[in-house]
């Protein structure tokens, strides 16, 4: 569980070797890799015999607990990712445990003992970054969230560019998820030791503070999650490895403890994280040119089930949901129209409810929302009213007696 700061003067430094061939085996696939979130594994300590069965198992199970039955709050948005696990074949299976004098020939160095915390189980980042990036050439897929397999079953992990942990024991789920939550979402940890009191100034991470007057999370303040123990949220002091001088949101969650759920404020950062990558849309209907009566207007939204669409005539909502309409179905008259497709995540709905899916109080909601905008121009031919009929009429009759 450690974060290991020290990497970037340690292994993030370590020089690049030549990294044994490696092959990419795309595990998950939920849309184009320029609008979802691309979890990119990368196994360190397995031998040639192991990657279809030790590593594709680790690799899967680690996915299981991410989305199936998952931690919140992955699962949601299950849809918004898509995963891709790097082969590389190391010569002999496991990491090095120096305190235990065991050293092994991997193609990543992966070791425990990093900083001197035995538990901090990491590897070279140059022939990680090297392998994914010889693995994924030519595909278009980029790397938003890294994650490390070792084939280890001693306890240990550590999150950097890298979250890296033992694939093998019994806690790795577990393990790896607390990691990613350094490693993608920059969280803190929020253990502390005995007797340490912090002398800094304010902590970067969203969910530590030093000083709860600078209400940092006081938008959550009192909140209890209805589906999980987690407890109400508060300034609890204790974090980030000090006892005394920093606080964190709540008494114990995925970031101080394993096998716990992420409370709020961290859940949070998550979805920011996720909409960094991924907008709520996937496509839509051509902008232009303008469109008119027997037109469809339609988006295509990354997952219907999260992402709401409501539809607007010259900024006013027609009361309309869903990802398509027909022109004939706004109900415009004669002229030239604006009509727009608001997509967004249906958090949004719930801020400040207190309900299952209250899950985002920022003030700033846009990275949760797109908006596709149309011109439609109306022609309907005016119907001949009965007066003027009767007078057309009448003309064309004396017309023709003048004939």
């Amino acid at each position: 569980m450690a974060r290991c700061l020290i990497f970037a003067l340690t292994v993030c430094l370590a020089l690049a070797s030549v990294v044994p061939a490696q092959t990419l085996t795309t595990v998950l696939d939920n849309g184009a890799s320029s609008n979802r979130v691309d979890m990119i594994f990368v196994g360190d300590g397995y031998q040639d015999f192991e990657i279809e069965t030790t590593y594709a198992g680790h690799v899967d199970n680690t996915l299981g607990a991410f989305f199936n039955p998952g931690i919140s709050p992955f699962p949601r948005y299950q849809n918004f990712f898509n995963a891709h696990r790097v082969n590389v074949i190391s010569n002999e299976s496991g990491a090095d445990d120096p305190v235990n004098n065991i050293f092994v020939d991997t193609a990543l160095d992966a070791s425990y003992n990093m900083g001197g915390i035995d538990r901090c189980l990491y590897f070279s980042t140059s022939k990680a970054n090297a392998a994914v990036t010889t693995a994924l050439s030519g595909t278009g897929i980029d790397i938003d969230m890294r994650l490390g397999s070792v084939n280890s079953e001693k306890y240990g992990g550590c999150g950097g560019q890298w979250a890296v942990w033992s694939a093998g024991n019994s806690a790795a789920l577990d393990i790896a998820i607390h990691e990613v939550g350094h490693s993608f979402a920059n969280l803190a940890d929020e253990y502390f030791y005995s007797g340490d009191t912090w002398g800094g100034g304010e902590p970067g991470e969203v969910n530590v503070t030093s000083d709860p007057a600078l209400g940092k999370w006081d938008r959550w303040l009192g909140y209890t999650d209805p589906d999980s123990d987690i407890g109400v949220i508060d300034y609890y002091e204790g974090a980030r490895y000090y006892d005394f001088g920093l606080y964190r949101p709540s008494d114990n969650s995925m970031m101080r403890a394993l096998d716990r759920p992420f409370d709020a404020i961290s859940r949070e950062r998550f979805i920011e994280e996720i909409y960094e990558e991924v907008d709520p849309l996937d496509d839509w209907q051509s902008e232009g040119p303008a469109y008119t009566s027997g037109d469809v207007l339609w988006v295509d939204s990354v997952d219907p089930s999260v992402i709401n669409v409501e539809w607007f005539v010259d900024g006013v909502s027609v009361g309309l949901l869903g990802e398509s309409v027909t022109v004939d179905s706004l109900g415009l008259s004669n002229g030239t129209f604006t009509v727009e497709a608001f997509g967004y995540d249906s958090i949004l709905d719930h801020s400040f409810s207190g309900d299952s899916l209250d899950w985002w109080r920022l003030a700033d909601t846009t990275p949760l929302e797109q908006t596709v905008t149309w011109s439609v121009f109306m022609s309907v031919p005016e119907p001949v009213t009965a007066p003027l009929l009767g007078v057309f009429m009448i003309t064309m009759a004396l017309g023709r007696r003048r004939k």
